[in-house]
């Protein structure tokens, strides 16, 4: 990808793998090597910044993911801080975590306001959907306990936002996780469930094809009907801008994430992204990024979307490229597939083109905010 359509490189770190919750539909089994070590944390920040002034990138966001990312403890995060400082002063770093929110106290929410992070909590919604599916150790719903924590990064003036995960007992409750989530004045994000390392136990709560998409097309109207108090909406904001301006905004439609995303394991090995960890490319202490993006998976990922011919002639085609791999990959068993949730873009897409078009008709009837 032109560096000049993505100015930034996105580092996704995982300092634990492990997780305090037992969610139900849960991608990962927790398994790792504990808590990443200093030295590889080192290593991957130096690494990432020296690949990043190579490739011309002018700003490196990191994610801290997981597993729990908070399980690394507080002073994990502050011995990155002083290793950031140490390198490059013409890169910028922006820091995002999304956490389950219950390991949140106030030294956590002061660090995160002082190095402006953007906090990520997992939320599903109201409580009986969030608590039927975000369980922790003892089997009790933990919505109660995540927003007391939220609390604490209000009094901190933290950057907070919420990511609720959809599944088939979403469906039918759009309005009343828009309405949730307007009532406590976020904007949040609302992603697919994806299959988990247990099928037996979690193909129940995957949704069938077009299902995603008729999700998003009755939550987007609750949205675009709210006259007072609306709150941003992931990736329906993000789709509107695309089908705006002709150019995706999201990651998993770019024409390829090779080369600006890379995710690093706590044992230092790298993946293309903290979901892909099937395709491990090597470990960053032995290898620069450089070579590592260089690798025939990656060339792959590079050349995937020129390859789904079959989408070339698709409306939607410069906002979606064949959508993520790692999609395709985890349902398909072929990351050179098209995304399956095709048909769902498409739902979404045309429904959008729709109210733009009702939008330039009607004006007073925007679906902006």
């Amino acid at each position: 990808m032109p560096v000049e359509a993505n100015p930034a490189f996105t580092l996704i770190l995982e300092p634990v793998k492990r997780c305090n919750l037992s969610c139900r539909y849960c991608y990962s089994d927790g398994a790792g090597a504990g808590v990443m070590s200093r030295q590889t944390l080192q290593t991957a920040l130096e690494k990432t910044a020296r690949y990043a002034e190579q490739q011309g990138f002018r700003e490196i966001h990191i994610l801290w993911h997981g597993g729990e990312p908070l399980l690394a403890g507080l002073g994990f995060f502050r011995a990155s801080m002083k290793m950031l400082r140490r390198l490059s002063p013409d890169l910028r770093f922006h820091h995002y975590l999304q956490t389950n929110g219950l390991l949140l106290d106030y030294d956590f929410c002061a660090f995160f306001h002082d190095h402006e992070f953007q906090i990520g909590v997992s939320l599903d919604g109201p409580q009986a959907l969030h608590d039927s599916m975000r369980i922790g150790a003892d089997g009790q719903g933990t919505h109660t306990a995540v927003l007391e924590k939220v609390r604490l990064l209000e009094a901190q003036g933290v950057s907070t936002g919420f990511n609720a995960v959809v599944t088939r007992r979403s469906l039918g409750q759009e309005q009343a996780i828009y309405r949730f989530f307007q009532g406590l004045g976020y904007g949040f994000r609302l992603n697919p469930m994806i299959p988990g390392r247990h099928p037996e136990t979690t193909a129940a709560y995957l949704l069938q094809p077009g299902e995603y998409g008729a999700f998003l097309c009755r939550v987007f109207d609750a949205w675009a009907s709210t006259e007072h108090q609306r709150v941003m909406v992931s990736p329906l904001d993000l789709y509107l801008e695309a089908i705006a301006g002709g150019v995706p905004y999201e990651c998993q439609q770019q024409a390829t994430c090779a080369g600006s995303h890379l995710g690093v394991q706590p044992s230092g090995d790298v993946v293309p992204c903290s979901r892909f960890d099937t395709h491990p490319l090597g470990n960053i202490h032995d290898s620069e990024i450089q070579a590592l993006v260089a690798l025939p998976f990656c060339e792959d990922i590079r050349r995937r979307a020129e390859t789904l011919s079959n989408c070339h002639a698709c409306r939607h085609w410069s906002i979606c490229h064949g959508g993520c791999p790692l999609n395709a990959s985890v349902f398909c068993h072929d990351h050179m597939a098209k995304d399956p949730f095709c048909k769902d873009y498409q739902v979404i897409f045309a429904k959008i083109h729709r109210a733009l078009a009702d939008l330039h008709r009607t004006p007073q009837l925007s679906p902006e905010s």
